[in-house]
C-alpha cells in the first residue's frame, strides 16, 4: 500500500481503472457508474473522489466526468494486476471457491510487497 493510500481509496483507483478498460479509454466515467461498480452510494463515492483528486490521482469538476490522472492511472492498473494475479493463484492453484477467492485477493492486493507480487506471479504464470 502506498503511504497516501488507503486500501479503499486503491479500490476505487481500481475500479475506475477497469471502467476505463471496460469502456475501451474512449467513454467517459461518472460516479454513478462507479457507484454500480463497487455497490456503495453515490454520495460515498463522491467523498472518495474529493480524496483521490486532492492526491492528483484523479481529474474531476463538479458534476463532471472522472479521468485518471497519469498517476491515478498507473496505480489502479497495479492494484487490478496484482488483484488479477492472487485470484488466480487463489482458484487455480489452491482450488479456493471464487467468489471467496474475489474477496481474499481483494484483501492480499493492498498488502504484499512489489518483490512478494512479483515472485507470485512467477509462480502463476511461469
Amino acid at each position: 500500500m502506498r503511504q497516501d493510500m488507503t486500501p479503499i481509496l486503491e479500490n476505487y483507483l481500481e475500479s475506475i481503472y477497469n471502467l476505463e478498460v471496460e469502456k475501451n479509454f474512449k467513454e467517459a466515467i461518472r460516479i454513478t457508474d462507479i457507484a454500480d461498480m463497487v455497490g456503495r452510494s453515490k454520495a460515498s463515492v463522491n467523498t472518495a473522489i474529493k480524496s483521490l483528486s486532492k492526491l492528483g490521482h484523479i481529474k474531476h469538476e463538479h458534476y463532471g466526468d472522472i479521468e485518471l490522472t497519469e498517476s491515478g492511472r498507473a496505480i489502479g492498473k497495479d492494484i487490478a494486476e496484482r488483484h488479477a494475479i492472487f485470484f488466480y493463484f487463489l482458484t487455480k492453484v489452491l482450488k479456493v471457491e471464487e467468489k471467496i477467492a474475489e474477496e481474499e485477493a481483494c484483501l492480499i492486493e493492498h498488502t504484499m510487497s512489489r518483490d512478494t507480487v512479483h515472485k507470485f506471479k512467477e509462480l502463476c504464470y511461469n
